[in-house]
């Protein structure tokens, strides 16, 4: 009996290995024809399940609810809408970044023009002007920047055509600026070419607009002419501002009062009406 269960159970082994050798045995020519006509026999299954596969799909999408077809026009038309608000922001950045490099372009040639180098220790800060205060008494500007920017009363403020003013308030996001044009406003100032101190005051918006100032303590070997005017430029003795920073031109010097020093009016860079930016110095 074990001996007719061993014959069997060795059965399938014996089938396997005669249709090994036969299979073996048959010419490849045979074997690549046959492989060819089993894939050729299910070539249109396949072809048939793919097309039940689309016709599924195209009618699944015919048959969704008007409810569902909403939806999805909804979540289309925002994602279009998204992506044109995304276009715009980009178009946005692209303007900013072009901005603040004309900003830094201005800044590194003012840097040049007014010598502003590590050894003067200041550290330049823009703001944008946000509110005027231009009365024919007293003409301030508001700035959008304050104590978060460490801003302090007394920091000197400039722009690309000189001297604007000092801040005299601040708060926590905006700062007040007295402008050089105010009688209030005096600094320690000097001609170029000429290192003796002078006294630099404001004198107010003239008829017209044109903003002047008063240079007093004048040496009276500087004579100033309508072809040849003197130009006058910050001192470093003042504080609050490097040397060298331009205030105004002079013209005309007349004799003081003491018979001692001139003094002579001042005219300003018109363009201190029109401001929207400024640089505030502030020491390191």
């Amino acid at each position: 009996m074990g001996k007719k269960r061993d014959i069997r159970q060795a059965k399938p082994l014996v089938f396997l290995g005669l249709f090994a050798i036969g299979w073996w045995a048959i010419p490849s020519s045979y074997k690549i024809l046959t492989k060819s006509a089993f894939t050729e026999f299910h070539a249109p299954i396949w072809e048939i399940s793919s097309r039940v596969d689309d016709l599924s799909n195209y009618w699944g999408h015919l048959s969704d609810s008007k409810q569902v077809l909403i939806s999805k026009g909804k979540e289309f038309t925002r994602l279009t809408a998204d992506l044109e608000i995304q276009n715009f922001t980009m178009v946005e950045k692209i303007e900013e970044i072009k901005r603040l490099k004309e900003i830094k372009s201005t800044i590194n040639i003012l840097s040049k023009e007014l010598n502003l180098n590590q050894s003067q220790q200041f550290e330049s800060i823009l703001a944008r002007v946000s509110i005027r205060k231009m009365s024919s008494w007293r003409q301030e500007l508001t700035i959008r920047k304050g104590k978060e920017d460490q801003l302090i009363v007394g920091n000197g403020v400039i722009f690309n055509g000189g001297i604007v003013g000092r801040i005299v308030s601040v708060e926590s996001s905006s700062s007040n600026i007295e402008l050089i044009t105010n009688p209030s406003f005096r600094i320690v100032a000097h001609f170029l070419g000429d290192k003796r101190p002078v006294t630099f005051q404001g004198n107010g918006v003239d008829v017209g607009g044109q903003p002047s100032g008063i240079v007093f303590d004048v040496p009276h070997d500087l004579k100033p002419t309508e072809s040849k005017p003197l130009k006058l430029v910050s001192s470093s003795l003042g504080g609050n501002y490097p040397n060298g920073v331009p205030i105004g031109t002079v013209f005309k010097l007349e004799g003081g009062q003491d018979g001692l020093f001139q003094s002579g009016k001042v005219i300003l860079d018109r363009r201190i009406n029109e401001i929207q930016e400024v640089t505030i110095l502030k020491p390191q």
